[in-house]
């Protein structure tokens, strides 16, 4: 079984920002997933099945750990998300993100306080927002594949002793790589900027990532 080749480039990417705001907090928990950028048109197959894959995540039951890297500078950071039926919890750092049902929360664990709303400006020297386990990679990936310049390929690899789907994205100066599990969730994205690297995987949720003091 294949794993995914990281990118060795050194050209810098074009960092796009999902934001989720409070105002639409009905919508980023339960309902149609916003965005900020118009979907564009797919027409490779390979990229189009795992962007399928990709909109599966909303319905998922999960708890994710990831590793994080920086390319530009060797900034690194672990990262956990939790999501249940009406519920996610995103930690990134000592970062927490909370979307629950009337309400979103970013909390800061070290101080165990919380403020209303969703900040990513908490994040941005990790170059990922909360979204950064499924949509925001999506988008990443609906711009790769305006971008490229010949056709994917897409292969199962395992990360976190999960099988993952896999595609690999020629662009100028290399070729991306993006996974997810079967649920939709990111296991794997290497970019000449970022790493995000699945590390630990199940299909049950975490109680314990809701709270403010959890770990």
């Amino acid at each position: 079984m294949t794993t995914g080749s990281i990118f060795s480039s050194n050209t810098p990417s074009t960092f796009i920002i999902v934001l989720c705001s409070s105002i639409a907090l009905s919508a980023c928990a339960l309902g149609p997933r916003p965005t900020l950028v118009e979907d564009l048109p797919v027409g490779d197959v390979n990229i189009v099945s795992l962007l399928d894959t990709f909109a599966l995540v909303d319905s998922a039951e999960f708890t994710a750990s990831y590793r994080i890297n920086v390319n530009y500078g060797n900034t690194t950071a672990t990262a956990t998300v939790t999501q249940g039926e009406q519920e996610r919890s995103i930690t990134i750092g000592d970062t927490r993100y909370l979307i629950e049902t009337g309400r979103t929360r970013t909390c800061d664990l070290a101080s165990s306080s919380c403020s209303q709303g969703l900040d990513d400006t908490k994040v941005s020297d990790l170059q990922v927002t909360h979204q950064f386990w499924s949509r925001a990679t999506e988008q990443r990936l609906r711009i790769d594949a305006s971008r490229n310049i010949g056709p994917s390929e897409a292969y199962l690899a395992e990360f976190a002793n999960t099988q993952v789907n896999c595609v690999s994205v020629p662009v100028v100066g290399g070729t991306k790589v993006y996974c997810a599990t079967d649920e939709g969730v990111l296991a794997h994205y290497a970019g000449p900027d970022l790493l995000i690297e699945l590390t630990k995987y199940s299909t049950t949720v975490n109680r314990e990532l809701f709270s403010i003091g959890g770990t």
